[in-house]
Formats: C-alpha cells, structure tokens, sequence
C-alpha cells in the first residue's frame, strides 16, 4: 500500500509536469502571436500606447484572471459571460475609450511592455522584442520556490524570439 502511493505521487507529479509544459508551450505561442500583433501595429504607424494595447489584447488568451471589470459571474457558464464582456470591451479598449476598462492578472505583474526599435542594418524593418515572465500554474511549486529562492515560480517566456516586419507606413503618410 505504501509503494503504491509513492508511485501514485510520482506518476502525478510526471503528469502535472507534461500539464505545466503544454500549458507554457501553448502561452509562448499566444505571446509570439501578440508579438506579431504589436509589430503590425506599429508598422502602419499606430502611436506605442496603441501597439501596446494590441499586444496586451493578443495576448488575453496568456493573461491570467480578468481583474477588471469587476464581475461577479455565476452559474456553469462563467466563461461565456467573460467572453461576451471581452467580446464588447475589447474594441473600446483598442479606441482608448474609458468605458473600456480592462485589466488581467499578468498584464502589469510580469511586465508584458513590448518594444519597438528600427532595424538597425535597414531603415525599412522594425523590430519587436520583450521578455515576459509567466508564473508556473502547477500544484506546490510555489510553495517550493518561496522556500529555496524566496520569490515566485516564473519561467522567462520570448527570451530569444524577435519580430522583424517591414516599416512601410512612411510610404502611406507621403
């Protein structure tokens, strides 16, 4: 009976590693996305505090808890009454309208501020970079983080990933 439960722990503890992975794999990907999102933004001449908006948007899907607005959902379909809050807020949000409040629990943590520079070897690309952190969601490894290392469990997300795009709004403004 013993050795079973020892067995059962490190099965689950095998398992919630391979959760915590798809789940960190499928976040990169949403953040690449929002990389690109920002990019294109910023491309077709968007001020920062709009290209930052849209990489904040891209990346809902990677943002934790919604804060705010403040909801009080019920029921078995919380989900949908978020998507449906998402769904009217978002384009306020993107017009800079302060009806369109939204806040999640990663935005301002773990520091999602893209940047935006000019490609140095051609005047005609720009580059987005960020470096993000994302908390890791399995059972207890906060816990052990605050114990040995006395912050929280992060894992460095986009550390090396870039997005290169042509800077052609210039062509649209002449």
């Amino acid at each position: 009976m013993v050795e079973s439960v020892f067995v059962i722990m490190l099965l689950c503890l095998i398992f919630w590693g391979f959760l915590q992975a798809a789940l960190l794999y499928n976040h990169e990907r949403v953040l690449q996305f929002a990389s690109f999102a920002t990019a294109r933004s910023a491309t077709v001449g968007f001020l920062p505090e709009l290209y930052l908006r849209s990489y904040r948007v891209a990346a809902i899907p990677a943002s934790g808890t919604m804060l705010a607005p403040n909801q009080n959902w019920s029921g078995a379909n919380q989900q949908m009454q978020q998507l449906g809050t998402e769904t009217m807020l978002i384009p306020l949000y993107l017009r800079q309208d302060p009806t369109g409040n939204l806040n999640y629990t990663y935005w301002d943590q773990y520091n999602m501020r893209p940047t935006i520079l000019p490609n140095v070897p051609s005047a005609n690309m720009l580059e987005e970079t960020h470096v993000q952190e994302h908390p890791l969601e399995m059972p207890m490894a906060g816990a052990y983080y605050r114990l040995n290392r006395g912050t929280n469990a992060t894992v460095q997300m986009m550390g090396n990933i870039k997005t290169d795009m042509a800077w052609h709004y210039t062509f649209y403004l002449q």
